[in-house]
């Protein structure tokens, strides 16, 4: 970035984009957050995140990193209905066979998108030196001898586009987290830059959720009931405890996941079938009695995409890419909030540790780290995908990978220091490496032995 840190500009308001925002008031004087929808007064759907009515599971290390960025959002957001689990203890895992519930030091909690959304919105209104432009949409780059130095915007209404007048915003850096339609490349291309190489990984995935009251005098104990789709199977699904409302105090979000082209259907009587067909019937039998609150919404964006910025050669000096913009996952993989969140941090240490190095460096510096943050959760969501492609494989080291997760996806349900190491690694409170010390391998490799692998 340029020596001086006057005003950031960032391009999209999702969480990636709040986030962001939130990071660049430590080290910038004024931040301008552009986003295309106006949003809501209250926790609710917003057309510009259509996704934003189904299942989203912010990971613990997400919650973690968010908490980080705004003491006290934890406590806020139960205040407003999310709920407390034990992730562990609280919940149905099955990869399978039921995973062991036993009591454990992971705990987080459960809600919709909606909420986590309205909450990060109503931290960042607290900082006077943010500028938030609701319902304008950013066209061009400003863009001179190498360097990016603002926006061209106009504002969303209904005159066409010829007639809408452009204004210029100048920046000394701009931040691009405008999801996954990123104009991005198509702006390198027309500036004389290459584009970045795409990766686009498509399991022909499809879910749909509705919200459910529990039924009356409801006995069981879980919190969240998650039935993963694993080996040969192509269904899942999932029951999260999340926020209520005036009329019902508890509410449960039920999705379901169809890969393969097998996708959940939309009428009642199919929606239930469908439940009633997965590897585990928890899920079934909870909302077979319980009371529907929505209709039955159907959503299908099939690919995990990847973008690999960090492989450019050259790339304009005062323009970061980050979220969606670089890397899509899958909502049902609860993973694009959590990694949005530790980008943020991410690029918090980066603007810390960087005031000495030369602004031309400064992009692709950040983008090669990104990408090694991005890359195990990557590595996660594409070998679920790749488990129903046919024809399809990973090479190299990620396909041994992919084998050695195989192997280590039943050992979740029979050795209870697995699990614990398994939602620590997936929750993204430890490495990834966790996962191979040698006495986890070991077990993975007596473990298939026993059973004649």
């Amino acid at each position: 970035m340029p020596a001086q840190r006057k005003h950031a500009i960032v391009i999209g308001g999702g969480m990636a984009g709040l986030l962001a925002a939130r990071v660049l008031l430590n080290h910038y004087e004024g931040v301008t957050l552009i986003e295309r929808d106006r949003y809501p007064a209250i926790p609710t759907f917003r057309p510009g995140t259509p996704q934003g009515r189904h299942v989203h599971v912010l990971l613990l290390g997400g919650q973690q990193a968010i908490e980080k960025l705004f003491p006290g959002f934890t406590a806020k957001l139960c205040a407003h209905g999310a709920v407390e689990r034990d992730i562990i203890n609280d919940t149905i895992f099955c990869y399978g066979a039921r995973s062991p519930r036993r009591p454990s030091h992971l705990r987080g909690y459960t809600c919709t998108r909606q909420l986590i959304e309205w909450q990060v919105l109503q931290e960042l209104r607290k900082f006077p030196r943010l500028t938030l432009l609701e319902g304008h949409e950013v066209r061009e780059l400003l863009y001179e001898d190498g360097v990016v130095r603002g926006v061209r915007l106009h504002q969303r209404n209904h005159q066409p586009p010829a007639q809408k007048q452009l204004e210029e915003r100048g920046a000394d850096l701009v931040v691009d987290a405008s999801g996954r339609y990123s104009r991005t490349p198509q702006w390198l291309d027309k500036l004389g830059y290459s584009p970045p190489r795409e990766t686009a990984i498509n399991a022909y995935l499809g879910y749909v959720t509705r919200f459910y009251a529990p039924p009356p005098n409801f006995q069981e104990t879980w919190k969240l009931v998650a039935i993963q789709a694993v080996g040969s199977q192509q269904r899942g699904g999932a029951i999260l405890c999340v926020e209520g409302d005036k009329e019902h105090p508890e509410r449960w979000m039920v999705v379901l996941v169809g890969m393969g082209k097998d996708y959940p259907p939309t009428d009642e009587a199919s929606f239930l079938e469908f439940a009633r067909s997965l590897a585990d019937p928890s899920l079934y039998e909870a909302i077979k009695q319980a009371k529907p609150l929505s209709p039955i919404y159907a959503y299908r964006q099939h690919e995990n995409y990847l973008r690999h910025f960090e492989q450019l050669r050259h790339f304009p000096t005062g323009l970061l890419v980050l979220g969606d913009a670089v890397c899509t996952f899958n909502p049902i993989y609860g993973q694009g909030m959590t990694v949005a969140a530790l980008e943020a941090l991410l690029l918090d240490r980066f603007l810390s540790t960087t005031r000495g190095t030369p602004a031309e460096k400064l992009p692709l510096l950040f983008q090669k780290k990104l990408a090694r943050l991005i890359d195990f959760p990557w590595q996660m969501a594409s070998a679920a995908d790749y488990r129903v492609i046919k024809g399809a494989s990973a090479r190299g080291l990620q396909r041994l990978t992919h084998l050695y997760f195989e192997r280590l996806i039943p050992l979740i349900a029979v050795d209870h220091s697995i699990s614990v190491t398994f939602q620590e690694v997936l929750n993204m409170v430890r490495p990834p490496t966790a996962l191979f010390h040698p006495a986890i391998m070991a077990r993975v490799l007596t473990y298939r032995h026993e059973n004649g692998a």
